[in-house]
């Protein structure tokens, strides 16, 4: 139990992300009108999932110290976020009025995706900062 309260937010962020996908959408308001163009469908997955990946990547280096390798990391939070991803698109095959996509997950994936090179990029600039300091102590 001690463990997951290291993960709160990406906790909420999962129970909001599972109402959301997996609430039939007869049961849910009208919002045709936020289709701006096609594909929004697919940007409003990408999003969520880059938050979500996000959220752990922030909260693994957090619970770590930033003293986690950064591919266990990864590897951790890619292969649980895809995991996730799948999982809800074949849930979202057995509720009437939602469907799963394969172009959804693809979506899904590349927040994923995008979430992991943010994260590399501020493990790096993380790298370089403390790196700065111990070259000027030699």
């Amino acid at each position: 139990m001690r463990y997951l309260l290291h993960y709160k937010w990406s906790l909420a962020w999962v129970v909001l992300v599972l109402f959301l996908l997996l609430t039939p959408s007869n049961d849910m308001p009208d919002l045709n009108r936020f289709n701006l163009f096609p594909g929004t469908d697919k940007v409003v997955h990408l999003g969520i999932f880059f938050i979500l990946a996000i959220l752990i990547y922030v909260e693994s280096a957090i619970k770590s110290g930033w003293s986690q390798s950064r591919w266990k990391t990864m590897v951790k939070v890619v292969l649980s976020t895809v995991v996730f991803a799948a999982l809800t698109e074949e849930a979202q095959l057995h509720i009437s009025s939602r469907s799963g996509d394969i172009m959804d997950l693809l979506a899904d994936c590349i927040g994923i995706g995008m979430a992991t090179f943010a994260y590399l990029l501020i493990y790096r600039k993380k790298d370089e900062k403390s790196n700065i300091g111990t070259e000027y102590d030699r």
